[in-house]
């Protein structure tokens, strides 16, 4: 009993580093996620400007940019791979 007292202190001192160090772990989720988001933002931006000059009709244009927008991940993905103008060069 008598070691059990004697290393409570030391228990409740590593719990606590513990629940800090799992704190400043739970912190860094919404900074990464902010990150990418910014990201995601900027590239559907890009996009869109890419798209009001391209030559394509004033209804097609804005269609792409409203799936850019609505879905921004899966729209930029589906523009660059469908959307953009290609070379038929070989």
């Amino acid at each position: 009993m008598g070691f059990l007292m004697n290393s409570t202190p030391i228990v409740v001192l590593l719990l606590a580093f513990v629940d800090c160090v799992a704190a400043d772990f739970h912190s860094i989720g919404p900074i990464i996620g902010g990150i990418i988001s910014l990201i995601i933002l900027i590239l559907d931006i890009i996009a869109a400007i890419e798209i009001l000059g391209s030559g394509k009709s004033m209804v097609e244009k804005l269609l792409w940019i409203l799936f850019i927008f609505f879905f921004p991940i899966i729209g930029l993905i589906v523009y660059l791979l469908f959307g953009r103008a290609r070379s038929v060069g070989i």
